[in-house]
């Protein structure tokens, strides 16, 4: 069981033991610096090192918003999840791997034109508003460049015997971006006066800005791709069909132009206000989907690897998702929030016990003995660690000579949880404040919004099942529960997104962190945001914002997952206490394959059945490599270690479907199958949900 400790314990904040035992909806669950994961020492990574932050870590997968980061640079970071999606549709799957229909290829540089054609229109509006020479000059030197990419697109045309003229008319999706980049430019945004009426040299910026704000997205996002693209090229084979388009985004010119671009908006953008800002930021965010909707327009007919689901049917076929939950679901692991309740909650060693109460170890005591047992627990697992490892790298994928070594820490894990159940450590922790702390519990960006589109999507056939070595399924039942599904991202919404709703909110801020009750018609709900910039300056102050109003914020409210599957440890309990006992269900790597095993063969024969186990960790391993589609999500130095010494392949997923994508063509089929001995890492859930689902 991977578990964090406590080694150099601090106090904790004297306003927290009276947190957990309150009702109110406004737990916190403080930052408690002095935990850390056992394999500190083989993984490094920020995912290994966390507590029980109030704000997320600097990961991949939970980007910061640094606030000293240029502004176009922090757009680009803040909506990675659309550029994540645009990778894996189908069109730009086929392209990268040279396996796109020319006839889909044509249509898409016949409306691709169109879009070039609105983008020189709007730089040209955009020059026209801008008071600053050396801004009018870049905008200039941006819209010659998009003339000569218009030619080149010619040069396409020629090469690949289009004509524009029997290519078909613009279609819905390539309009949508056009009508909105020319709105923008021509000054019909929220907050801008209409044509004609921009006075003042700062309106005429602002428009300036603006335009470039719905520009700048798709400029990165194809100097992206074309670096994408160019780094999976075999330089030394010159078939690849469309090398000529990727070299040209790729091209240091092209490269050179999305700098500039950026650094445009950056500049346009310097003596705007928060609120413009905001706007500027919807713009950008609104271009980048309406980017992936003219993608996914074009007409791919070619049977593809992606989404995965594309080819389910419901009536015979049966998909089986699979998940770890701590580190891959969770932005910290769900032992050191309960030795932080365990440590906050235990009485001082001067406080007398009531006699109904179980006995515990005091606070001081508790920090003692959790530190002993992480330092052994620390030891012992690189020692079993180093001692299962070959001497050296096989050459061949041997999945039972990989059984038969994490046998030797299916065997340590268990003995560690015994004497984590024998020291007491666990005693006493209320059920209710477990709760409460699961309720509350960060999750990983896009991981509920995965899960609900895979049991809330009526076409699919599916289940998924969580497989935890967590000591207490309650806990992890709460951070799913009804009205508590949060995960770190952007949440907001706005006057369009409330129509209907008679509702009313406020906000209070306190320690930066906005707590909202939605009163409305059918109800309440709690709802705790953390923002970026609060607009209140006084701690407990509360103010109306009335009735469709808007309100942004750092968290979502995504609602609830009763539907997923649990398989975890539980904690025993008296009168709502626990006893320091735990129902041992899955402790080991070994324990959480025979609950894969024993799901798959439950699902019965009647169907054919498609397996996805997603992890982060060595105790993954055994059921990640079993999957037909195994995935790796964050960065653990320890699997890839273990992984790799017993010959175990990981590829980046995008590359691997690029490969996947050309087998399919060559030999018609695309089929998945366990024990191959490749699995695929990710960065995030937004790639996961991209391949599975698709946009």
């Amino acid at each position: 069981m991977r578990f964090l400790f406590v080694k150099n314990p601090i106090k904790p904040p004297l306003y927290l033991s009276t947190i957990l035992s309150s009702t109110t909806c406004q737990l916190r669950v403080p930052r408690f610096t002095g935990l850390r994961s056992h394999s500190d020492s083989l993984d490094p990574s920020p995912r290994s090192s966390i507590s029980m932050p109030i704000l997320p870590p600097a990961t991949k997968s939970v980007p910061a918003m640094d606030t000293e980061v240029a502004l176009a640079k922090r757009f680009w970071i803040k909506f990675s999840r659309e550029s994540a999606l645009a990778r894996y549709t189908p069109f730009v799957l086929c392209l990268a791997s040279g396996t796109l229909r020319i006839e889909t290829f044509r249509h898409y540089i016949a409306q691709d034109v169109h879009f070039l054609r609105a983008f020189a229109q709007a730089y040209e509006l955009a020059e026209e508003c801008a008071d600053d020479d050396d801004a009018k000059l870049s905008i200039s030197e941006l819209r010659k460049a998009v003339l000569e990419e218009l030619k080149m697109h010619d040069s396409f045309v020629e090469e690949w015997g289009s004509d524009l003229a029997t290519e078909g008319g613009i279609n819905s999706a390539t309009v949508k971006y056009t009508d909105f980049l020319l709105a923008t430019a021509s000054g019909k945004v929220e907050g801008v006066k209409g044509p004609g009426k921009l006075a003042t040299p700062f309106e005429r910026t602002k428009v300036a800005a603006y335009t470039l704000g719905a520009m700048t997205p798709c400029m990165r996002l194809y100097a992206f791709l074309g670096k994408e693209f160019e780094a999976l090229l075999d330089l030394h084979e010159g078939s690849h069909p469309y090398r000529k388009w990727i070299e040209s985004y790729s091209s240091e010119g092209f490269q050179a132009s999305a700098v500039q671009t950026e650094d445009l908006l950056d500049k346009l953008s310097v003596s705007l206000t928060g609120e413009e800002l905001d706007n500027i930021e919807k713009l950008y965010h609104q271009a980048m989907k309406l980017e992936i909707e003219f993608f996914s327009a074009q007409p791919v007919v070619q049977p593809t690897v992606v989404p995965l689901t594309k080819e389910h049917n419901p009536a015979e076929d049966c998909l089986i998702i699979f998940s770890d939950f701590d580190l891959t679901c969770t932005v910290v692991d769900s032992s050191a929030i309960l030795a932080e309740i365990a440590i906050v909650t235990a009485p001082k060693s001067d406080q007398s016990q009531s006699d109904n109460q179980l006995d515990r170890m005091s606070s001081s005591d508790l920090k003692n003995t959790w530190g002993l047992l992480s330092q052994q627990y620390t030891e012992e697992y690189e020692q079993c660690i180093e001692s299962i490892m070959p001497p050296e790298k096989v050459n061949k994928f041997k999945y039972e000579d990989l059984c038969k070594a994490l046998e030797q820490l299916s065997d340590f894990e268990k003995r560690a949880n015994n004497r984590v159940i024998e020291s007491g450590v666990l005693k006493g922790i209320n059920l209710e404040g477990i709760k409460r702390a699961g309720e509350r519990l960060i999750l990983q960006d896009g991981c509920i919004t995965f899960f609900q589109g895979i049991l809330k999507n009526v076409n699919l056939n599916a289940n998924v099942h969580l497989l935890s070595y967590c000591w207490c399924g309650d806990l992890i039942r709460s951070a799913f529960s009804s009205g508590h599904g949060r995960e770190w991202g952007t949440w907001e919404h706005d006057q369009q997104e409330m129509e209907g709703h008679d509702y009313t909110h406020w906000r209070e801020w306190e320690s930066g962190l906005v707590c909202g009750p939605y009163l409305g018609k059918q109800g309440s709900c709690g709802m705790r945001l953390l923002i970026d910039q609060p607009e209140l300056d006084a701690v407990g102050h509360k103010e109306n914002l009335g009735e469709k109003s808007p309100c942004r914020g750092r968290v979502r409210y995504l609602g609830e997952l009763c539907e997923l599957n649990i398989h975890a440890n539980e904690f025993l309990y008296k009168e709502s206490t626990s006893t320091g006992e735990i129902v041992q269900k899955v402790e080991s790597p070994i324990d959480k394959l025979e609950a894969f095993k024993n799901i798959y063969n439950n699902c019965g024969d009647d169907r054919k059945k498609l397996t996805v186990y997603i992890g982060d960790s060595v105790g993954d391993l055994l059921c990640l490599l079993e999957a037909d589609v195994g995935i790796v999500i964050g960065s653990s130095s320890s699997l890839r270690q273990v992984g790799t010494q017993f010959g175990v392949s990981f590829v980046p997923l995008f590359p691997g479907l690029i490969e996947k994508q050309k087998k399919y063509i060559e030999k018609g089929s695309s089929s998945w199958k366990g024990l191959s001995g490749i699995l695929y890492t990710v960065s995030s859930w937004a790639e996961i949900h991209a391949f599975i689902l698709g946009c």
